[in-house]
């Protein structure tokens, strides 16, 4: 059995996508509210979720490996002199861009019957995107459905 990722707050910031807000709305649960009034907002937040979770999860030994040391960098707001803890510290940052979007998300899904979070979900969009970017994070590559006969 692998080793399980401590400090809980790490785990827990890991699990960005998962993890319950308001009333137990995870992310990707709000995600599938939001998605009947904003499919395209949604698509677009789901690839940065994926890309996100992809990224992590290729630094998942260094996290279960260094995570009380990972997180004691990232709390703390100083840069990391090893190159793999800095890229992780940055990828924990975009976790937890999501993971307020995240907060936005569950507790309109409550109550959907206030204002969409569109704004807040455009500015998490470009904010995330951008972190990715400057990391270095590739985006999925898309193939289209082959058609019947193909």
């Amino acid at each position: 059995m692998p080793a399980e990722i401590e400090p809980a707050a790490l785990a827990r910031l890991v699990d960005f996508a998962e993890h319950p807000h308001t009333e137990d709305w995870s992310l990707r649960a709000a995600l599938v509210r939001y998605a009947q009034p904003q499919p395209q907002r949604v698509n677009d937040l789901l690839d940065l979720v994926r890309r996100t979770e992809w990224a992590l999860g290729r630094h998942s030994s260094a996290l279960r490996r260094d995570g009380d040391v990972l997180w004691a960098l990232f709390e703390s707001g100083s840069p990391p002199s090893d190159p793999e803890h800095a890229r992780i510290v940055g990828l924990l940052g975009v976790a937890e861009e999501l993971d307020r979007i995240g907060d936005v998300l569950a507790a309109w899904a409550v109550d959907i019957s206030v204002d969409r979070p569109d704004a807040a979900v455009d500015t998490a969009i470009a904010e995330v995107s951008r972190r990715l970017e400057a990391l270095g994070v590739p985006r999925e590559e898309r193939t289209p459905p082959r058609g019947r006969g193909q």
